[in-house]
């Protein structure tokens, strides 16, 4: 292996996959014979030095004084070649306010008016891409969008759905069949959609490189000015999206905060690295301290998550246990099922407490829902879950049964602890 590219790699510094990375990037040079070259791409990231030396490795960050012998201790420089090109374009930025003043909350009335001038906007355009920040209102406004525009003109596009009706809204995109897709942070990045002349967004997404993120996906080709409206519901959103705006204006962006020594992360490596080969537990601290997340990580901590990996998170309890401790001689060997451990349970996205939606007979995943609202659902009940209005059968064990409902008036889904926070 001779390259390494992390794409969008603002989108993993600032959370846990980012250490998970690290680390593994950090493995993966210690098997090669000569450090595979690494390269970080990203439109929106602040600050660059720091993203730099997250990509490289604290094996590759210096100190000024060891770099010249002078200049103040503890100043750090990343090894590398930092190509910045700028992340601001010309962008046609405007905020669309409804006709009625705005409140503390978005009323029925205005509600009508965001649609209507939804309508008026797809409408004037080839394609459009209308962002929204949690799952149930993209169900909700692409419902609200076909009923004006006809069924097969909006689709709705979010984690939730399966991926084979994710995959065919954005065939159907790309081949011009659909005039708009309502989706979450699922569109935001890294997905070829085809061509897209406006991107809207409802409600502040309250991030400003996430907002640049999403109008970016218009105006692709060469040439073309990417087309951004931001659509506030309430005062606080016009204020925020003001801001949002000028930040954008002026070339500000959001301070990417890289988590520090997350030790969740670092117990799982731990047990993938010795699943893989013995490992001397010197040798495997500095491993990890070669991460730049980890670079301040204390001996201390890393020996209690040892600790509590050969010895359990309770006294005299043996689950959790994944390593035979050799403390004679400082080495660390896998327990027979820690490789299955590694493999089915890595990951830093928290498990969620998910229903899938399954069609009788073909027995076809269409999407998931939330457990709450999977066991408050009964027989007969009536949901939405992309284009489609589907019958509850049955609610089982982790599976909600269902039919096509053929188009009956149906209720909206909720899913819990989604809307994105703000930044820091």
């Amino acid at each position: 292996m001779k390259t390494v590219i992390v794409d969008e790699i603002h989108a993993l510094a600032r959370d846990k996959r980012g250490s998970h990375l690290t680390l593994s990037l950090e493995r993966l040079a210690a098997l090669c014979e000569s450090p595979p070259t690494r390269i970080g791409l990203s439109a929106t990231q602040k600050p660059m030095e720091e993203i730099a030396a997250f990509l490289v490795g604290r094996g590759r960050v210096t100190t000024e004084t060891q770099r010249h012998g002078g200049g103040k201790e503890g100043e750090r420089g990343p090894e590398c070649q930092i190509i910045n090109t700028g992340h601001f374009r010309q962008l046609d930025l405007a905020v669309e306010v409804p006709p009625s003043e705005l409140s503390a909350v978005c009323s029925n009335e205005q509600w009508g008016e965001v649609y209507e001038r939804l309508v008026e906007l797809i409408q004037s355009h080839r394609s459009t891409l209308v962002f929204v920040n949690t799952r149930r209102l993209a169900e909700r406004i692409a419902l609200r969008l076909r009923e004006v525009l006809g069924e097969e003109a909006v689709a709705a596009h979010h984690g939730s759905l399966a991926r084979h009706i994710r995959l065919d809204a954005e065939q159907k995109l790309k081949d011009g069949k659909l005039k708009a897709i309502v989706a979450t942070a699922s569109l935001e990045m890294g997905i070829d959609i085809g061509y897209i002349d406006l991107v809207c967004q409802i409600g502040s997404n309250r991030s400003i490189a996430n907002f640049l993120q999403r109008v970016g996906r218009s105006g692709h080709s060469l040439g073309a000015l990417p087309k951004g409206r931001l659509f506030p519901l309430t005062r606080d959103e016009l204020i925020e999206g003001l801001a949002m705006i000028r930040a954008v204006r002026e070339g500000i962006l959001d301070r990417i905060e890289i988590p520090q020594s997350p030790l969740d992360i670092l117990a799982q490596q731990i047990v993938a690295s010795v699943s893989c080969e013995e490992w001397r537990e010197t040798e495997l601290y500095d491993l990890c301290r070669r991460a730049y997340p980890y670079r301040n990580l204390s001996r201390q901590d890393y020996d209690d998550i040892i600790k509590m990996l050969a010895e359990g998170v309770k006294a005299g309890n043996k689950a959790g246990v994944y390593l035979h401790r050799d403390q004679i001689n400082g080495k660390l060997k896998a327990k027979r099922h820690a490789r299955m451990a590694a493999i089915m349970s890595g990951g830093a996205i928290p498990e969620q407490a998910q229903y899938n939606v399954v069609t009788e007979g073909e027995r076809t995943v269409v999407g998931t829902l939330d457990e709450d609202f999977a066991i408050e659902s009964m027989r007969g009940d009536v949901f939405l879950l992309g284009n489609t209005s589907w019958m509850i059968r049955q609610v089982t064990s982790g599976e909600v049964i269902v039919i096509d409902a053929g188009g009956a008036p149906p209720t909206i889904p909720f899913w819990l602890g989604e809307a994105p926070g703000r930044t820091v």
